[in-house]
């Protein structure tokens, strides 16, 4: 399974980034993974155990300033769908990672974003001038943030209208607890409850100080460590340890300070595994007050260190808690401190709850966590793949295709509308008039006029020089996968690379890009589960071996067709491609020959890729070529700049030649749909009206019912 697992930081060891790695660890051998993540801490993943074969891919950062709060809610998951690849499946872990929307998905929120629920009148709030503002934390942020009282609730019931806005595959909780409250938040059942884990055998036995008391925890409000800080001053010798970090630190001490307890409560962070298990070893027992926690794995490693556990009575962790081992109280510091007092002078119930704590922990290990996780990953999968359809792309089945350029600015004089005379000169204007290529508009009328001509297939042109791919062009790209997704269009796409350079790390780029972005999207094109890409092919780089050994390592997953300017060489096309192609056929059928002589060079080109060792027949045909009006120095010369269009006359003619193929072809494709500057369009134009698209629809209607396709 291919692997795509989303957290928003994976840099601290903290509950969330914890279950992750221990999961990860175990998962690493079976599946192909990837983690994104804000930021990623390589030495933190190298000393759990996490090796190179998982890939990591750093996201755009959390927003810092004015509304960033919002923006990181709202914005930011939408930033990171567009910079995460395709996958088999999607694992989301914590909030908002589930507002990525990408599918099928399994989401493992450790908890919903609580301050728009429980813990939505439990921040701290403090006096700014005459206004009051409330210090919000968002988990994994390190910091608050600042929101005025006027603009809180406005934030809040924004973030709470798209925070329901996306249906996860599946919901998994960590407690039956967390399930609830998920149920309750988001009116689906949560079905799936894993637990964390923790490892027994890695804790320390050191004599016990029935005096010393310790909790972990992060510093902030909802954690309540001041309850606990409030019950030692309760008793009279009773030491604290409060192990963690976070901006009530310093409030925390102060709190100590008032009390008169600040030579009897410690805080340390940044503690190793070891410090931490050394620290657990010498307790005699561990306190935990937070205000409904979802779990809560240090009380499993608490567990598992040989701790009594003193607990409010109210999260997730309660299901673990067994009175043999814990005692779990209303949030009162007296009561703690009643039950603190109990253990110091009780040493032999600490140590028996201590043993029965130890003993109840290997039921929770993070093996058995990964596992039980895991299978509902694969069981996600695998449901999602059930009465999947696709589409007939081989086997004998023959697919029709077109030509289609994303590369028009808006308007006329705008790139590819008459910018330029070199290159740019247009002398017929489509229907629609003088279109952008990225707008909506345009292409739901293009893929209108493909689906009615009955199109299986658009090849995607995407043209790149040393500067990289053409940004227009690949805005166009992305807008059409978009566009087809959500209209569930039958159509299939795929990207044609034209280089206009020889660069070859931008080359290596732009491939591994398509393979990212595209190539497992379900509208891509496939043939025999392969994704296709197509080249522009102009000869410049034959018998490039260096070249072309790069590109074939770059795309070796593809299955790789030249759209050429010259026909395949039967005998020598190896010492020019080298074996890189898998079909060959021209792009500019019109051009080969003069009129007499085109079902023979025609044939020449289909046969020769065949006769080369190639694996795919792809055919091509124009309804014309006119380049006439283009003053570039390169096209002079070219005894076929102009091949009139004889009112469809000759369209006919490359039917003609498609319906005599005794073997009928892979592929058909169409040269052009919109390339006007050398008037090989069949767009609907003020020249052509709809001729070329009625012509093509009742061609590939005829083609498919004589090859028993339709």
């Amino acid at each position: 399974m291919d692997l795509a697992i989303v957290i928003p930081f994976i840099e601290k060891y903290g509950g969330a980034e914890r279950y992750l790695i221990e999961c990860v660890r175990v998962w690493q051998s079976r599946h192909d993974i990837t983690i994104y993540a804000t930021r990623i801490s390589e030495k933190l993943l190298a000393e759990h155990g996490i090796g190179p074969g998982v890939k990591r891919c750093e996201l755009s950062p959390y927003f810092e300033g004015e509304h960033s709060m919002l923006l990181n809610a709202v914005l930011l998951p939408k930033i990171w769908r567009e910079e995460i690849g395709r996958h088999d499946l999607y694992h989301m872990h914590l909030w908002p990672t589930h507002l990525v929307d990408l599918h099928p998905m399994v989401w493992y929120p450790h908890e919903p974003l609580r301050v728009l629920h429980d813990l939505r009148y439990e921040q701290n709030v403090e006096q700014v001038g005459n206004d009051a503002a409330r210090n919000i934390h968002i988990y994994p942020k390190y910091n608050y943030d600042r929101i005025g009282d006027s603009l809180y609730e406005a934030y809040l019931n924004s973030i709470d209208a798209m925070d329901k806005s996306v249906r996860p595959e599946r919901i998994v909780a960590n407690s039956r607890y967390t399930a609830d409250y998920l149920e309750e938040v988001y009116g689906v059942p949560v079905h799936d409850v894993v637990y964390p884990g923790v490892e027994p055998e890695s804790f320390i036995e050191l004599p016990t100080d029935r005096n010393l008391f310790v909790t972990i925890s992060q510093l902030w409000p909802h954690k309540r460590v001041n309850l606990l800080v409030e019950a030692i001053a309760l008793t009279d010798d009773a030491q604290l340890l409060v192990i963690g970090s976070g901006p009530e630190k310093e409030r925390l001490q102060e709190i100590a300070v008032k009390l008169g307890v600040d030579d009897r409560v410690f805080f340390l962070s940044g503690l190793s595994n070891r410090e931490l298990g050394l620290v657990l070893a010498r307790a005699c027992a561990f306190l935990f007050s937070p205000i409904k926690e979802p779990f809560g794995i240090v009380v499993l490693e608490a567990m598992a260190a040989g701790l009594p556990v003193i607990a409010v009575d109210e999260g997730g962790y309660v299901e673990a808690c067994k009175p043999e081992y814990s005692f779990l109280v209303r949030p009162y510091p007296s009561l703690f401190a009643e039950k603190i007092r109990y253990l110091q002078s009780h040493p032999e119930v600490a140590r028996k709850m201590g043993e029965a704590g130890r003993k109840a922990a290997p039921e929770f290990t993070w093996k058995r966590a990964a596992d039980e996780l895991e299978v509902i990953l694969i069981d996600a999968w695998s449901k999602s793949r059930e009465g999947r359809v696709e589409r007939p792309v081989s086997g004998g089945q023959t697919m029709f295709g077109i030509q289609y350029y994303l590369w028009f600015g808006e308007g006329f004089g705008a790139p590819h509308w008459n910018d330029n005379p070199e290159s740019g000169h247009v002398s017929d204007k489509p229907m629609i008039g003088y279109y952008s290529s990225v707008k909506g508009q345009t292409i739901e009328n293009h893929l209108d006029l493909f689906e009615q001509m009955g199109l299986d297939y658009v090849i995607l042109n995407l043209h790149l020089d040393f500067k990289g791919v053409n940004g227009l062009e690949l805005m166009g790209i992305q807008h059409v996968f978009d566009i087809a997704a959500k209209r569930k269009s039958p159509l299939k796409f795929a990207i044609q690379l034209a280089p206009y350079a020889d660069d070859t790390v931008e080359l290596e780029k732009a491939v591994q890009m398509i393979a990212k972005l595209y190539a497992d999207h379900p509208n891509y094109l496939k043939l025999d589960d392969a994704s296709v890409l197509f080249w522009f092919w102009s000869s410049a780089y034959d018998g490039n071996k260096r070249f072309v050994s790069i590109l074939a390592k770059a795309a070796e997953r593809f299955t790789n067709i030249a759209v050429s300017l010259r026909l395949p060489n039967d005998t020598d096309e190896d010492k020019l491609t080298f074996g890189f192609f898998d079909g060959f056929v021209p792009f500019s059928p019109l051009e080969l020959a003069e009129e007499k002589n085109w079902n023979r060079v025609w044939k020449a080109a289909y046969d020769g890729a065949r006769h080369a060792g190639m694996r795919y027949r792809v055919a091509a045909l124009s309804p014309g070529y006119d380049d006439s009006g283009l003053t570039a120095a390169n096209r002079v010369g070219n005894p076929y700049r102009v091949v009139p269009r004889k009112d469809g006359g000759t369209y006919r003619a490359g039917m003609d030649f498609v319906e005599s193929l005794t073997d009928k072809p892979d592929l058909v494709m169409i040269s052009t749909f919109n390339e006007f500057h050398e008037n090989t369009h069949i767009e609907p134009s003020m020249q052509n009206g709809m001729r070329y698209i009625d012509l093509t629809a009742q061609f590939v209607e005829r083609m498919k019912q004589k090859w028993g396709q339709s």
